[in-house]
């Protein structure tokens, strides 16, 4: 029998970008969509589409947007998509994936997306079962019986472009609005500070970025040692290096080396550090870089050859 797949988004207000989105997932078995409270014309373009059309009063809560549409979901696999997204790879390749005799054995698959300047490797699709369900407020996570399960889904080589809708710019402090209450839940959430660092430093406030990410450093460095730890030491390390502070900034870089040896990016930002005072250092640096290959990283972020270490980040709600 068939493995059916639907799409489930969760929307509002994306009638300049959901079109293109749309048209990349039309052929899947069914679309599912919560509108959380457009007002303009999202959910007259999502008619087109699909008539499983729900609405959500938004409640400052991406996981429960999330999970409430995809209670209505009653395909074999999900796939999750935002808006501002665009499906590269033609979905008949993901049904045709689903259908396959091995894939019963994964819970799922990654999908490679591609922002402005971070490529992520991100579980997108996956079985419609109630073990596996959204968690957390923002920069929310699919979850396994609570936990994540990306080491139990096949990586794929799909891709998704990931854009920047202009309905962001309708509430600009959500993301920060949220995670601090976030934070007022749980005030040693390490998560919470790290997003609410990349927020500051997507305001070009490096100064408050620094001291979010020092907390976080606090706190996570004495437990066990991630991806997420060694990032929020990279991103560290850029903040210093914009603000001129290059013993801290060497400092951080190589902690995050410390924490995540494949990851190239701090290597890279070592080598352009040492290369005006130091360098045979820089060399050693940039030949580390040449061979790390990026395994368990947690965003594949480019260090540009024009030696300016960092740029505001461009993050996705």
């Amino acid at each position: 029998m068939k493995r059916t797949l639907g799409v489930a988004m969760i929307v509002k207000n994306e009638a300049e970008v959901i079109r293109a989105c749309l048209e990349s997932v039309k052929g899947a078995d069914r679309i599912y969509i919560a509108d959380t409270g457009s007002e303009d014309d999202t959910v007259k373009i999502c008619e087109e589409y699909t008539e499983n059309i729900y609405h959500y009063k938004w409640d400052d809560d991406f996981a429960a947007a999330r999970n409430f549409i995809l209670e209505h979901c009653d395909t074999d696999y999900v796939l999750s998509i935002d808006a501002d997204e665009i499906l590269k790879t033609p979905i008949e390749k993901v049904q045709f994936l689903i259908n396959t005799y091995d894939f019963r054995k994964y819970l799922g698959a990654t999908i490679e997306t591609q922002t402005e300047i971070e490529l992520l490797t991100q579980v997108r699709i996956f079985k419609n079962i109630e073990e596996i369900r959204w968690l957390g407020a923002i920069h929310e996570v699919i979850v396994y019986n609570g936990k994540t399960f990306k080491d139990k889904c096949l990586k794929t080589s799909f891709e998704l472009k990931s854009g920047y809708s202009p309905a962001h710019k309708g509430d600009p402090d959500r993301n920060m609005r949220i995670l601090m209450k976030e934070l007022e839940r749980d005030e040693n959430s390490t998560r919470s500070m790290y997003y609410l660092a990349r927020e500051y430093i997507n305001r070009e406030d490096l100064d408050t970025a620094i001291l979010w990410l020092n907390k976080y450093f606090q706190i996570a460095y004495h437990k066990d040692w991630t991806n997420e730890l060694a990032d929020a030491c990279h991103l560290l390390a850029l903040c210093y290096s914009d603000k001129g502070n290059v013993k801290m900034a060497l400092s951080a870089a190589a902690t995050a080396v410390l924490v995540m040896p494949t990851y190239k990016a701090p290597m890279m930002l070592l080598h352009h550090l040492f290369q005006p005072f130091y360098p045979m250092a820089s060399a050693f640096w940039l030949d580390m870089a040449s061979r790390a290959n990026n395994a368990g990283i947690l965003f594949n972020r480019e260090v540009h050859e024009n030696k300016k270490a960092h740029k505001p980040l461009i993050i996705k709600p």
